[in-house]
């Protein structure tokens, strides 16, 4: 399947086409306003490609310039985490592990930390206790340096959004599975799926398809292809729960079919990729409304971290990276949007960004008439 296999008219899809042309103008000025130098996106609907489109330069440095596809290959950052929570429902379904299980039980040199009675629910979503970051990157021993970080709060009594969770998740995914977490997501979600040019540590043949990146705290100076941008991540060779996906956006769109649309995916020959209690769990806060909310893996309405707009239904979830990335499905407007960018190849704090990816659902949503 390619994405041209999906595409189908706005009109048909329920859009004003005039609209929806409006992205176009939108992704290109961030380009104009030095937000980013690449940027791709897709707009679907009952499983079709209403739009898509992509802009500027991939990779602005290389001789010649290489401009930015479809086929463009983006670090995806925290997108990861919905990889790594899809990963952790296929392991309910299977029977491997409950969500109630603890740190302390599932990792047997943590049964003396700080985090050893925190749950895998808990961790997933973000009230474990954990500091919301660390430099690990600076630890010979990143996986000790978590396991011995006091926690901030009790568990279930704060809502913090922590890399450090979800780099346990991954390592405890690894064990449960006797598989290293990259060759576990390759078997279990981007293989099955056909989605041929995600995954961890890209191959260096794909290096010319990658959009550059830059501004890691751990390479001042450099512009870094193919390798991920987060710091923790790189110290953790490439390779964690919390970050090191590289994906492009045919292939997110398959991830989009099998997670939401699985009559659509059937069609195509790609499986569904959890069953409908695990996706229905998973997409739904799993924490006390007064302390925030959280799924397995998805920002869920109404957190602030999801990037809300003005016009998505309160069923939305999803997730954003900080590399300028976002993935986000509304059920009951039956989309998903796609928006892929390299906001951290040029400086600044991203403000920008999380300002152009509202307006980017405002307009997709915005362009619905029937």
């Amino acid at each position: 399947m390619k994405l041209a296999d999906l595409v189908k008219p706005p009109k048909s899809l329920g859009f004003d086409a005039v609209r929806l042309t409006l992205i176009d103008g939108l992704i290109a000025r961030g380009i104009e306003d030095n937000l980013y130098p690449a940027g791709s996106y897709v707009v679907m609907r009952h499983g079709m490609v209403a739009a898509h489109g992509a802009f500027g330069l991939a990779q602005p440095d290389a001789e010649p310039p290489i401009a930015a596809s479809m086929d463009t290959i983006f670090d995806m950052a925290s997108v990861t985490k919905s990889m790594t929570g899809t990963l952790l429902m296929q392991c309910i379904e299977e029977g491997k592990l409950q969500l109630s299980q603890t740190v302390g039980s599932l990792l047997p040199e943590a049964e003396a930390s700080p985090v050893a009675h925190s749950t895998l629910r808990q961790l997933a979503t973000h009230t474990s206790g954990l500091p919301a970051w660390k430099p690990l990157y600076k630890s010979k021993s990143p996986l000790d340096e978590v396991l011995h970080t006091p926690l901030e709060t009790e568990p279930n009594t704060k809502y913090t959004y922590s890399d450090l969770g979800y780099i346990l998740i991954g390592e405890i995914l690894a064990r449960v599975n006797a598989m290293p977490l990259d060759k576990l997501a390759h078997q279990k979600i981007y293989a099955p799926l056909g989605m041929k040019q995600s995954g961890y540590n890209p191959e260096r043949s794909l290096y010319p398809m990658i959009a550059a990146t830059g501004h890691s705290r751990d390479r001042e100076g450099e512009k870094i292809i193919g390798v991920v941008h987060d710091e923790n991540a790189h110290g953790l060779g490439g390779i964690a729960g919390h970050a090191g996906l590289f994906s492009n956006a045919p292939d997110m769109c398959r991830f989009a079919l099998a997670l939401q649309y699985p009559a659509a995916a059937s069609h195509v020959g790609i499986p569904p990729i959890l069953g409908t209690a695990a996706g229905r769990t998973s997409q739904h806060s799993l924490i006390d409304a007064h302390i925030g909310s959280h799924g397995v893996g998805w920002f869920v309405w109404p957190n602030p971290y999801l990037p809300l707009g003005d016009l998505l239904s309160h069923s939305a979830f999803g997730h954003s990276g900080f590399t300028g990335t976002l993935f986000v499905i509304d059920p009951e407007m039956d989309v998903t949007l796609i928006l892929l960018t390299n906001r951290v190849y040029n400086t600044g704090d991203g403000a920008g960004v999380l300002k152009l990816r509202r307006l980017f659902v405002n307009v997709a949503l915005g362009a619905i008439v029937g």
